[in-house]
């Protein structure tokens, strides 16, 4: 009788670990966006606001990954929170808001954060950091979502730009992990990248967690902050940076997670052929022209047209993913990049155009992760 009591005790623990298990292994598709950067001028991002509410339809979830607002203003908040709701109306998808630096102001810190976006992640959270407002949740398909707080404020409550992860967060971030069964999958977020190493120099803690996530099987963070996509792998973690749907080429990242770990790639959520994307577009080009022309103003190369359009067309190439490493090679090969060249080092031409076609990025429009199961270390 004994044993059998034991049975009926555990049977509803059982049932609900395998419905668990079970949900991990269910397809997942998550919608992810960074830095819209918000005035109280709602007209003015109509377009994209009602853009990413509809690339949000099918979707399970929607990660907006902070700088939300501009200037932190109460207007900008509510506009941000107003258009929450309606992707939530809309596509039925579970929304989650993370803080960004331009969210935060010495009037409105973790704390008050919490309080206004409660229904955009701690409301469905299983733990919550105390120090900052990190959280993190189950989605109804069994993955684990982390809502890291990347932002550090000064002794006079100013937040810092390039963000910092303190001590007691690493420490909560542990416990949360060592909470997890093996095999949970995981997806880790923050406003602020962590990669490359010497990412710590500007933004402190960063090393120390991405130290974390590789010691519990994390392989996926997803971030904002530098207004631009890019991707970059060390030692089994890939750090995913989102940039703004706002700007060119007007993308949105999407992940999918499989059986076989998590897929990204990214999804324009504008027609090529419309008013949007062409604005986008011409925008764009704009600020390359700029940019070579205030370049190579003080060189013989002034005016030359061919070492202009030069720059054009590798500028981009890079936002686009359209890179390989055969139209690198094409590029660095030009007549025109060897104009380039000859400006003086301290340029942009030379030290970051020349530097990305030299050490061709990895293409943004597919990418495989593998991994990233929570395990034991």
């Amino acid at each position: 009788m004994k044993k059998l009591l034991i049975f009926f005790f555990l049977m509803p623990l059982i049932l609900l670990s395998s419905a668990a298990l079970g949900e991990a292994h269910q397809t997942e598709s998550f919608l992810v966006i960074s830095d819209t950067h918000l005035t109280e001028n709602a007209a003015a991002h109509a377009v994209v606001l009602e853009a990413v509410a509809q690339a949000a339809r099918g979707r399970d979830v929607v990660l907006l990954l902070g700088d939300n607002t501009n200037n932190t203003h109460a207007e900008e908040h509510a506009l941000v929170l107003k258009w929450a709701e309606e992707i939530k109306e809309k596509s039925g998808a579970g929304v989650f808001i993370l803080p960004g630096n331009h969210d935060y102001s010495t009037h409105l810190g973790p704390e008050e954060f919490r309080l206004q976006y409660g229904a955009y992640g701690w409301d469905r959270a299983f733990s919550q950091d105390s120090a900052t407002a990190s959280c993190a949740v189950m989605t109804a398909k069994g993955a684990c979502i982390l809502l890291l707080d990347t932002n550090q404020f000064d002794a006079s409550g100013f937040v810092q730009p390039d963000g910092g992860i303190g001590a007691e967060t690493l420490k909560w971030l542990q416990e949360v992990l060592k909470s997890l069964p093996d095999g949970t999958p995981v997806i880790a977020c923050g406003h602020h990248p962590i990669l490359p190493k010497e990412r710590n120099n500007r933004t402190p803690g960063a090393l120390a967690l991405s130290q974390v996530l590789r010691a519990y099987g994390v392989g996926l963070y997803l971030c904002g902050h530098d207004h631009g996509f890019a991707s970059m792998e060390q030692d089994g973690l890939r750090q995913i940076t989102v940039g703004q749907p706002q700007a060119y080429p007007g993308w949105a990242g999407v992940i999918e997670k499989t059986d076989g770990g998590f897929a990204w790639c990214t999804e324009p959520i504008y027609d090529e052929q419309s008013d949007s994307f062409l604005t986008l577009r011409s925008g764009a080009e704009a600020l390359a022209r700029g940019m070579a022309a205030g370049t190579l103003a003080p060189t013989v190369y002034a005016d030359d047209e061919g070492a202009i359009q030069w720059f054009v067309s590798a500028f981009m190439q890079f936002p686009s993913g359209e890179m390989t490493k055969e139209s690198c090679a094409a590029l660095l090969s030009d007549e025109n990049c060897q104009k380039s060249r000859e400006v003086e080092t301290r340029t942009v031409v030379k030290e970051w155009i020349i530097g990305l076609l030299e050490n061709c990025p990895e293409s943004l429009r597919e990418i495989a992760i593998p991994r990233s199961l929570k395990k034991s270390p």
